[in-house]
């Protein structure tokens, strides 16, 4: 809110993994699950919980765990990143979203969490099998796994 009271050009946007209702309440103005499932954890709520109520979001986009991880692994392999599956998710969408503004626009998002807290899972190379999530990840960053 804080940022859109200085400049309200500005737009928030939602980025949501599959199977939370948050991309369809502000994309539909339904509170319902959109499709599939997500390995994301501490995110894609089943419910509009009090911090979202009356926030300024201008719209949602929903992020793959196919795009969330991939991203989570370039962002540890390129950039020296080791952010969990939200984190990549948020970069996702923050690159989706600056691919489709163009040249000439800042588009900021946050690293919300580290990858030690999903480390049992997200850097599993037999949980990513079991998900069909492990062709996501480059071959050349599978060496990150476990």
């Amino acid at each position: 809110m804080f940022l859109k009271e200085k400049n309200p050009a500005i737009k928030v946007v939602l980025a949501d993994p599959q199977g939370s209702v948050l991309y369809n309440l502000f994309t539909h103005g339904k509170v319902e699950r959109s499709p599939g499932t997500s390995i994301t954890e501490g995110i894609g709520q089943g419910r509009l919980t009090n911090n979202l109520k009356g926030a300024p979001i201008d719209y949602a986009i929903m992020i793959s765990d196919n795009e969330s991880v991939s991203m989570t692994f370039h962002l540890l392999h390129e950039e020296g990143f080791f952010v969990g599956a939200s984190s990549g998710l948020n970069v996702a969408a923050a690159v989706k979203v600056a691919r489709d503004l163009g040249p000439g626009h800042t588009v900021v998002t946050a690293l919300c969490d580290t990858g030690e807290r999903y480390y049992a899972r997200l850097f599993n190379k037999e949980f990513l099998k079991e998900k069909g999530l492990l062709k996501d990840v480059a071959e050349e960053y599978q060496n990150a796994l476990h």
